[in-house]
């Protein structure tokens, strides 16, 4: 029979909110298992962090997400490097299993899974050639005179966009809006790029390629529908919350975040939220390490309360 491991907090994420709970949660002596095979989450896509305090210029997210996971490993607990198969409850607690099927359980648990960007419908979603980040992805184009679409009108897709044209040929800028929906900073900086082509009030209805994009099927203002050849295609059209791994019944809102109270807590008494994954109105770094934080300690109150 395979020996459970016993913590006093399970924390699912890697990402801001979960390392910085990690850090707080060894500090304040609870003992913590982390689940998560990235250091940082998905700040590797974020190519400069340029509004997180003491950084003046920006800090490229790999290294803040490495750095982070660094200084978070120095105060102790275990982490793992892997993903949670399954967190579910056992007694007054919670179990969990990874995806080498160890077992885990904890008097707490911190669910800090974040965002996964969202795919468009229809067959070849997962083709060769459709990428979510540019920072990642964009460098395999170079040098190949490419044309590269990017189907969004946020900062994040402005981010792409102006990341993929030191690198292609030509980069279309695909939109449903009539007008973009990102800062003035962003829109100048677009501007001012003339390999950017702009396409608004337009949608993208299919892939063209089966397993090789080849082309992007769209409908245009005037009703019809074309094909825009490309090369590879970059989505930033909107996240939804990793929620997959948690077999419990807890409540959430529209678009399935986690609802919490005010300590942060979710319907389920024990398990707490921090960060993208639950029902916040502001997706930042810093946000998330400030909910990784109240999490902890809230979880280390919950804890003395139950053991009297």
């Amino acid at each position: 029979m395979t020996e459970t491991k016993a913590f006093d907090i399970i924390i699912v994420g890697s990402g801001p909110a979960g390392l910085t709970a990690a850090l707080y949660g060894q500090r304040l002596g609870m003992n913590c298992v982390v689940f998560g095979d990235v250091p940082g989450g998905n700040l590797y896509m974020v190519e400069n962090l340029a509004n997180f305090p003491g950084f003046p210029g920006g800090v490229p997210g790999t290294e803040w997400g490495v750095k982070t996971f660094q200084q978070a490993q120095m105060e102790g607990g275990l982490f793992t490097m892997s993903r949670l198969e399954s967190l579910e409850k056992n007694g007054d607690g919670f179990a969990g299993t990874d995806v080498n099927g160890i077992s885990y359980s904890a008097s707490c648990a911190i669910v800090a899974t974040g965002r996964v960007p969202i795919k468009l419908p229809g067959p070849h979603s997962d083709a060769k050639g459709v990428n979510f980040c540019s920072v990642c992805d964009g460098p395999l184009f170079r040098g190949k005179d490419a044309t590269l679409a990017v189907v969004g009108s946020d900062n994040a897709a402005a981010q792409h966009a102006l990341t993929l044209s030191l690198i292609a040929h030509k980069v279309v800028l695909i939109y449903r809006s009539r007008e973009l929906m990102m800062d003035a900073v962003h829109q100048e900086r677009i501007a001012a790029r003339d390999n950017i082509d702009l396409m608004p009030e337009t949608e993208v209805t299919g892939y063209v390629g089966l397993d090789l994009v080849e082309g992007l099927e769209i409908a245009v203002p005037s009703g019809g529908t074309e094909t825009l050849p490309v090369d590879g295609v970059f989505l930033a059209i909107g996240w939804s919350p990793n929620t997959e791994m948690i077999k419990l019944p807890v409540e959430t809102i529209d678009g399935g975040y986690l609802r919490t109270d005010e300590k942060l807590m979710t319907s389920i008494p024990g398990m707490f939220a921090a960060g993208d994954v639950r029902d916040t109105d502001l997706y930042q770094v810093l946000t998330g390490c400030a909910d990784g934080a109240r999490c902890v300690l809230n979880a280390a109150e919950f804890i003395k309360r139950s053991q009297g």
